[in-house]
């Protein structure tokens, strides 16, 4: 996939032309649909360049590639071609409302687009645009008293796996929350095949998740009408109940005893996050490949036998899964955090990818003891900046690491993190315990700040566009930020040895042109000072690894 970042504009074009149409002679093609994944992340396509619909939906049929690039990039390209292109200038120039009452409309084309429903379904919409077009379509759905086409219902239940994608983050109008009120589903005639209580029961899915309205999950949906919401209803329910029983079955390591940790849980417990929906699968060894690039030969030399992993704070197991993968079966994978929801989903997902070397338990970092490890390797990524104390936390993980162990650590910037703290002193930001209504309010207020730097710095990340991402992003209970120097005297301090940041190759250059008798990783001084040139580099967080001496 490397190849795919020295490509011009033209060549990028010229490789996803041929790509999409391999994937339309071979849909059975995974390779395939992962280069072209590749290249839809880092290029963006027009109406100029000639894609195979028929390979790019072909594409989004592997759960390991990363369907949310191929979700993003089908969008963008479809924004600059019919029918997309025209709903999109209506909505631009008429107001979205114009624009979503002419999808409502027979024969409105873009409700037929398998194209974009694929994109839909497969992804989150992260384009502002699309998200007000289908906010203003949802809201036509509910509030009028017309029965629905065909075509209107089937892409409303495409629009139902979207709002199960971004955890029904949309914005809510007073007229919707009212006409919500008396909008009244009978379960019994739902389950017999009423299809008006199908019909009920879809519009008030677009706006709560369809447990909610259910209740009793194991209940037979296998005569629910229309046959699409059928279809949404079987894979949601079925995911709930995996997840349940995986909870059940999740060992304890150790008790969540901190008062943050506890706190942090709590907001896991309701918004396990991220809810990931595929992964870009690495190939087996691809691990002690990316590590290379930061460690000796002889660094290396403890990976040679089964070795022991950790990834610490693992969330909802996304990085867990790819560090089993990537490391292979040579690694044995323990991921650790403390919520049990967000463990579970990622114990449901590792079972439908089939990853076998890879364990879940719920545990605090800070009760970690002699009976857990040592390992060779620890992960810690978007975890020690939400607890009380993260050098405690980082202290406690070093116990747990072998002597010339690797560790890869994240931590959020003070320079990056400025535009959050900046927007919570917004009379507008609701805080860290905003309930779900309050959350979207807040967001509808930073998508109309058009101007606002620091509420577009937020826009460029996936996570303004899921209910948990923007919790995790803008409104978490607990963050803490530092800056480099600070991390420079805990290296120094319990005797680690700095070893590189992962960043883009852009960054990269642009550090060694800033540093050219510097050769990397180059030092944490001579970091500090490029930051503070370009405050961005570390938006995500410092992602950085070191080794224990």
């Amino acid at each position: 996939m490397e190849a795919t970042t020295s490509l011009t504009g033209s060549e990028a074009a010229d490789a996803a032309r041929r790509v999409s149409q391999a994937l339309a002679s071979r849909p059975d093609y995974p390779e395939a649909a992962r280069l072209l994944a590749a290249l839809m992340q880092r290029y963006e396509f027009n109406a100029e360049t000639e894609l195979s619909p028929r390979g790019l939906e072909a594409a989004f049929g592997f759960a390991t590639v990363d369907r949310q690039a191929l979700s993003e990039g089908t969008i963008a390209y479809l924004k600059s071609r019919p029918p997309l292109a025209d709903v999109i200038a209506r909505g631009r120039g008429e107001g979205w409302d114009a624009a979503a009452a002419s999808l409502l409309r027979k024969g409105a084309r873009l409700l037929r687009e398998r194209l974009f429903a694929a994109a839909l379904v497969h992804g989150v919409v992260t384009d502002i645009e699309i998200e007000e077009l289908l906010t203003a379509f949802r809201r036509q759905l509910l509030l009028s008293s017309a029965p629905l086409a065909r075509p209107v219902y089937e892409f409303a239940c495409v629009l139902l796996r979207q709002c199960l994608n971004n955890e029904h983050v949309f914005f809510v109008q007073p007229d919707e929350t009212e006409r919500l009120i008396h909008l009244d589903v009978d379960i019994d005639a739902l389950i017999a095949g009423d299809a008006a209580a199908g019909g009920a029961l879809l519009l008030r899915s677009l706006y709560r998740p369809v447990h909610e309205t259910l209740r009793d999950e194991a209940r037979a949906t296998d005569r629910v009408s229309p046959r699409a919401l059928r279809a949404v209803l079987r894979d949601e329910l079925a995911a709930r109940r995996a997840e349940a029983a995986w909870r059940d079955r999740l060992p304890e390591l150790t008790p969540v005893t901190d008062d943050t940790s506890r706190r942090v849980a709590d907001q896991y417990e309701n918004d396990p996050y991220p809810r990931w929906l595929s992964l870009q699968a690495p190939h087996s060894g691809s691990a002690r490949d990316g590590l290379a690039d930061h460690f000796s030969t002889d660094d290396l030399k403890l990976l040679e036998a089964p070795y022991d992993v950790l990834v610490a704070g693992a969330g909802t197991g996304r990085q867990a899964i790819q560090a089993a993968l990537g490391h292979g079966a040579e690694a044995t994978v323990l991921a650790i955090d403390v919520s049990a929801p967000s463990l579970a989903y990622g114990a449901r997902m590792a079972e439908a990818l089939g990853v076998e070397n890879l364990r879940f338990a719920v545990g605090d970092i800070l009760g970690l003891d002699d009976s857990v490890g040592p390992f060779e390797v620890i992960e810690c990524v978007g975890v020690l900046h939400h607890m009380a104390d993260p050098f405690a936390g980082w202290r406690a993980l070093l116990d747990r690491l072998r002597p010339g162990g690797l560790m890869l650590v994240g931590l959020y910037s003070a320079l990056a993190r400025g535009a959050i703290h900046r927007l919570s002193d917004d009379p507008a930001w609701p805080g860290g315990d905003a309930d779900d209504a309050a959350l979207r309010a807040y967001r509808r207020v930073l998508t109309r700040r058009e101007s606002d730097g620091d509420a577009a710095a937020l826009a460029t990340s996936v996570d303004f566009f899921t209910k948990s991402g923007f919790r995790d992003l803008a409104l978490h209970v607990s963050e803490q930020v530092c800056t480099i120097p600070e991390i420079d005297a805990f290296l120094a301090a319990n005797g680690l040895d700095f070893h590189g940041f992962r960043l883009s190759d852009d960054s990269r250059r642009a550090y060694g042109e800033a540093f050219p008798e510097d050769a990397l990783p180059g030092t944490l001084e001579h970091w500090w000072g490029f930051e503070q040139a370009h405050p961005r580099t570390f938006a995500g967080m410092y992602l950085f690894w070191c080794r224990k001496a």
